[in-house]
């Protein structure tokens, strides 16, 4: 009798020895994955490569606002962190202007897409309740200000209120030029006093 039970006791505890050792071996084996998942997506976003030169995007901006010396330069420093409220700093590879625009450029376009997004959410938010804007009144300027991501980049245009509508027009057909190059692309348009805005 005794035997049995010794016996029957030894089996139980074998069972439960494998099913914990297989327990573990899954637990093991999942943790493996999400880190094998992780280094397959910072592989595929290595791999990203830019579709777009600038000097094509330079180009579509001399021919539409007549800028003949196009040269960018380093952004004032107020304006970066005006910016970087609603982007991420660290994401950022290069931040220029010139005349009305800000160039924001990122390391593929993975990232600008993702950065953009935050711009946009802003920007939805504000067709509901405008002050969903105060926080970050330096990027969606009382004045006006247009948003184009396109590839790895973000352009920011600087509308004024005292625009006449052919500027506008001049400023959509700025955005139809980019739409041509055939690459994904995302746009806002905020018009003079918060008044009307335009999503793609």
């Amino acid at each position: 009798m005794k035997i049995r039970v010794l016996i029957t006791l030894f089996i139980v505890f074998i069972s439960c020895k494998n099913v914990t050792e297989k327990e573990t071996e899954q637990g093991e084996i999942v943790i493996d994955s999400i880190g094998l998942k992780i280094k397959t997506v910072e592989k595929q976003i290595g791999k990203v490569k830019t579709k777009l030169e600038f000097e094509k995007l330079s180009k579509i901006i001399k021919s539409n606002f007549e800028i003949e010396n196009f040269e960018l330069k380093e952004i004032y420093k107020p304006w970066e962190k005006e910016y970087y409220t609603l982007i991420d700093s660290n994401t950022v590879k290069s931040f220029k202007m010139y005349s009305d625009f800000l160039i924001i450029e990122f390391d593929n376009s993975l990232i600008s897409e993702s950065e953009f997004d935050k711009i946009k959410t802003v920007a939805k938010k504000s067709l509901i309740n405008k002050k969903e804007l105060f926080d970050y009144y330096g990027v969606f300027r009382k004045g006006g200000v247009s948003f184009n991501q396109i590839d790895k980049w973000i352009i920011v245009h600087f509308l004024r209120c005292n625009m006449y509508p052919k500027d506008y027009e001049i400023d959509k057909h700025f955005t139809s030029e980019l739409e041509n190059l055939n690459l994904e692309l995302d746009w806002v348009r905020l018009f003079c006093g918060w008044g009307k805005l335009e999503l793609k």
